[in-house]
């Protein structure tokens, strides 16, 4: 089995991270200089702002605004007050103050609207271990599931050298390796907190005090395996970074990291640039002829599963059954590559056998466990919905990339243009039906000044007599499908008063 990380780290603009498995894309991240990811970095912040409301507080950590703060994320090292009423009540402002300073973490980028989410609970992420200070429960991934390497990994843990306060997460890279590769690595990881400490403790907020590796190392950290087999880079600078850490990591996989010494550049060799532009269209075909359609709200992202051309076979139940089979996988697959999280509801074709629907959830859950987010299913409703939870991981590749619409505001739909007109013909009737109002000059997108001036002419006209109005209609291309710019000349006082 094939399975490539390829790494297209030659444009400055953007800096993009695959991993291709037999020609099929299956791991997708990017990251453009003008949406750097702030997640995982660590920061001295100063308290801006206390809503005892939102049981919460605003905190200056240097981005482009404050970050959301919640009580629930804030260590009690950082409480003014060791009053246990207090602290059980989560009085805010009596635990925190003003211009106070505390290290903070962000753990979700600002999205939107929505500012970047903060923590006082730090975790610092190795290739084996994640270290966690300020936290007294650690353990063993729960995506490792062999008892035997679960007891051993959890011997290991109790022979960590962390101190009291310090708790440490094993993560699944870390399956079958020796004892001394991961006690070596929480020595490391241990030396890296320490030297944050210090830095925290001399830096005047706001200040950047630990910096998250840039995206070709954190992907080489969280997602190199051993069944990898080559990691090809097209930039010499991110190459000779991958070598050097690669010897950290893993020095027996080293040689697996090549040079891209091709002509055409390298995602276009390998063919998945169609691939992923695929990502960002909603209607994702099935080789069986049906599509998934899939569509993300503020509340949910929703998946429809249509059988299409599947519907022609004779054994309806059967190809529903085959149809569902295919998109539980394709649906898993396409969460992970646009990296959308929360609530997700799949409509799968009905099936009436229940072998086929315990068959299909199991295909569903077995897909999710190649997933690295955090997932949870619940089984079939009558109706054949399968609910699931995806834990969220980043911002969802989209928006990394594309801006919301600015002809229809991220609606995905424009009016019709005779709408969009009576719409405009409707305002000007307004505005002028209030009086003191000598002339109108309406700018409007071309389709809707046309249809008003051929269609709606003689309703203007009316207006114009009944109101003692000139109304006058101009096209502009540059406006948007429903922009408009209306500008009003109004009457001289003494001619106002002549008219009433």
């Amino acid at each position: 089995m094939a399975k490539k990380m390829l790494i297209n780290a030659i444009d400055p603009e953007e800096f993009r991270v695959a991993v291709v498995e037999n020609g099929i894309l299956e791991e997708f991240y990017s990251e453009s200089s003008s949406t750097e990811q702030l997640k995982g970095n660590i920061y001295k912040a100063k308290i801006s702002n206390i809503e005892p409301s939102l049981q919460a507080c605003f905190a200056n950590f240097g981005g482009p605004n404050d970050g959301f703060l919640q009580i629930d994320e804030i260590h009690p090292e950082y409480f003014r007050t060791t009053d246990g009423e207090s602290i059980k009540k989560g009085n805010i402002r009596r635990l925190l103050s003003p211009d106070q300073e505390l290290l903070v973490q962000v753990v979700k980028d600002a999205s939107g609207q929505k500012r970047a989410t903060l923590t006082t609970y730090l975790s610092i992420a190795g290739r084996y271990l994640v270290l966690m200070p300020g936290r007294t429960s650690g353990g063993v991934s729960r995506k490792i599931d062999d008892e035997k390497e679960r007891d051993r990994l959890k011997q290991i843990l109790k022979e960590m050298p962390v101190t009291e306060g310090i708790s440490v997460i094993i993560r699944t890279a870390a399956v079958g390796k020796a004892k001394r590769d991961l006690i070596s690595e929480a020595k490391s990881l241990l030396r890296l907190w320490g030297e944050i400490r210090k830095r925290g403790q001399k830096a005047k907020a706001p200040a950047l005090i630990y910096k998250e590796q840039d995206l070709s190392l954190r992907f080489l950290r969280d997602h190199f395996s051993s069944d990898i087999n080559e990691i090809i880079i097209d930039d010499k600078e991110a190459f000779r970074k991958a070598i050097d850490f690669m010897k950290i990591i893993s020095p027996r996989h080293r040689n697996r990291v090549k040079k891209d010494k091709g002509k055409e550049p390298v995602f276009s060799r390998f063919d998945i640039e169609r691939q992923i532009e695929s990502i960002y269209e909603s209607r994702v075909p099935l080789k069986s002829g049906g599509t998934l359609v899939i569509q993300s709200t503020e509340a949910l992202i929703s998946i429809d599963v249509n059988s299409g051309k599947a519907t022609r076979e004779q054994d309806l139940e059967e190809t529903a059954f085959r149809t569902n089979l295919e998109a539980a996988a394709e649906a898993v697959r396409q969460l992970r590559l646009r990296d959308l999280g929360g609530l997700v509801v799949i409509d799968f074709i009905d099936m009436r056998e229940s072998r086929h629907q315990k068959e299909l959830l199991k295909c569903l859950r077995e897909n999710l466990k190649k997933d690295r987010a955090r997932t949870r299913t619940t089984n079939i409703s009558k109706f054949g919905l399968v609910e699931l939870s995806r834990q969220k991981m980043g911002l969802p590749i989209q928006s990394r990339s594309y801006l919301v619409c600015p002809s229809c505001s991220g609606k995905g739909v424009l009016k019709m243009p005779e709408s969009a007109a009576m719409y405009q013909f409707r305002q000007i009737w307004r505005l002028i039906s209030g009086g003191n109002i000598q002339a109108v000059d309406a700018y409007l997108p071309v389709n809707v000044a046309n249809y008003l001036l051929n269609q709606k002419r003689a309703s203007l006209l009316n207006l114009e007599h009944r109101y003692d109005v000139k109304i006058r209609i101009w096209t502009d291309p540059s406006l948007g499908a429903e922009e408009s710019r209306v500008d009003v000349i109004k009457r001289e006082p003494a001619e106002a008063s002549a008219t009433a």
